[in-house]
């Protein structure tokens, strides 16, 4: 205790320098934060680009490659009078068919298929579809949508400064919860914003079932993006976990910071720290129902189908335009031949096209609009979901790594208190953002069913989304057992 008593002022001088936590007056051992934010941002589109085919079968390659030719030059010609834009071919192909009987390989005849590709406004591109197989094309192979180049530049700029706020909301529910106090960001990492994904076609019910041009229009590209930051931060005493030297008195502070209580030594590259791993789980009620439906129709030929998957999509979209369906849009259109396989010979028999469309309504609502989009054409059920809105989605974000933190603080305590450990200061902070929650499963309301079967609707009940995140914390401690360390207070605290 005499030791400790007659300190001179210049041993008091310099054992300021030495911080009670971290041993360290170095900037690069400062405490921070570490979040990395996500962002999205939807581009309206407006161009159309198209490919399409015209497959010829044969029975000699000259006649089929004629014939390609010819059709091929018709719907070209269209193109050109439609006013296309970037119109290409993509590829010429022309190949034998055979028949295999008793393991016999015989030639049947010859197949060819032209590839073309072309751009136009999104506003002309449905009649431009329809004209082109009316004049000769059979295969729809792609559609996507495209907005301007200039558009995107000022999304991916906009996308920037979302994922920023995503972050900086992050950390805020951090601090919040550790009673932290934000200081200067130290580090910034900027992910650019990746390239659109094609977006899926969207139609629009514009035209009357009378009227067999399929209405389309561009639904928006979505542009993502993400930003990482490191935000240093000042603990206090609400910051420090429990620490058994929060009430000492100046006097006793002085004294202790001799031997650093975290490390035992002045030597800042020896503190010995906990790292742990907090985990969240939050649930969110989900109140939105995603649908996608298909309309199918086979017929010999080509033209027949695209004419009636048009007239039946349009009446579909128009039923569900009046019960004010929310997200309207097709994720695939395809116009694909039939073959049939007898005795080892494939013969063309007709045509089948799917369009698939997908739509967004209230869950309370959404089983009344599946039937009676069925009475109206649809005929393929193909996926349900369900969805929180977008405002739970983020405050169940921004509450999840509440949880987490909570979590690491619980099992941090937890080891301290086995060990008789004192924590101090949380060095560093690592926060792993929320995981997208996955598509809740479709969950049918047995107590409805009986009135389905009597033709009221088909009942549907959503379940939760469940989202994740966790939150990893460095937190100095001191190796100082707790008997030893009371021993020395009290001794302290005796002579003074």
């Amino acid at each position: 205790m005499a030791n400790t008593n007659n300190l001179t002022v210049a041993s008091e001088q310099a054992v300021v320098i030495i911080p009670s936590l971290t041993g360290s007056t170095n900037p690069n051992t400062a405490e921070k934060l570490e979040v990395t934010g996500q962002g999205e941002v939807n581009v309206p589109t407006t161009l159309t680009d198209v490919q399409l085919g015209i497959q010829v079968e044969g029975k000699t390659a000259t006649e089929v490659q004629e014939e390609v030719a010819q059709r091929s030059t018709a719907v070209v010609d269209l193109l050109k009078n439609l006013g296309a834009q970037e119109l290409q071919t993509t590829s010429i192909q022309l190949n034998p068919v055979y028949s295999f009987k008793d393991d016999t390989q015989t030639l049947t005849g010859f197949r060819g298929l032209n590839t073309l590709q072309f751009e136009l406004p999104t506003v002309q591109a449905g009649a431009a579809i329809d004209k082109a197989i009316q004049a000769g094309a059979n295969l729809i192979q792609n559609i996507s949508f495209t907005a301007s180049d200039e558009a995107l530049q000022q999304a991916r700029l906009q996308v920037l400064s979302e994922a920023v706020k995503d972050a900086q909301a992050q950390a805020g529910a951090v601090f919040s919860t550790l009673q932290l106090t934000p200081e200067k960001i130290i580090d910034i990492d900027i992910n650019s914003a990746s390239n659109p994904s094609p977006s899926p076609l969207l139609f629009e019910a514009v035209n009357k079932a009378a009227d067999t041009t399929t209405p389309i229009i561009g639904s928006p590209q979505t542009v993502k993006a993400s930003v990482s930051l490191d935000i240093g931060y000042s603990p206090n005493s609400a910051g420090t976990l429990a620490s058994a030297t929060d009430n000492l008195t100046g006097a006793i502070k002085q004294a202790l910071a001799i031997v650093d209580p975290l490390t035992g030594s002045t030597n800042p590259n020896t503190a010995q720290i906990l790292k742990v791993t907090g985990q969240g789980k939050v649930t969110v009620p989900t109140t939105l129902t995603e649908v996608q439906l298909g309309i199918q129709v086979d017929e010999k030929t080509a033209t027949e189908v695209q004419e009636e998957v048009a007239q039946r999509s349009t009446a579909v979209v128009d039923v569900l335009k009046k019960l004010g369906a929310q997200e309207l849009q097709t994720t695939s259109i395809q116009l694909n031949p039939v073959y049939s396989d007898k005795d080892g010979t494939q013969t063309l028999t007709g045509f089948e096209g799917l369009n698939t469309l997908q739509f967004e309504l209230p869950t309370d609502q959404a089983g009344a609009a599946i039937d009676k989009a069925i009475q109206a054409g649809a005929n393929l059920i193909q996926n349900i979901s369900f969805t929180a809105s977008d405002e739970a989605l983020q405050q169940a974000r921004l509450q999840v790594l509440s949880e987490a933190v909570k979590d690491a603080q619980a099992q941090a305590g937890a080891v301290f208190n086995t060990l008789q450990l004192t924590p101090g200061k949380i060095i560093d902070i690592d926060i792993n953002s929320a995981s997208n929650p996955s598509p809740s499963p479709l969950e049918f309301n047995l107590v409805a069913d009986k009135a389905f079967a009597t033709g009221i609707k088909t009942p549907l009940l959503g379940g939760p989304q469940t989202i994740e995140a966790s939150v990893s914390l460095d937190i100095a401690y001191s190796s100082a057992p707790a008997g030893t360390l009371g021993l020395a207070l009290y001794g302290l605290q005796q002579s003074t």
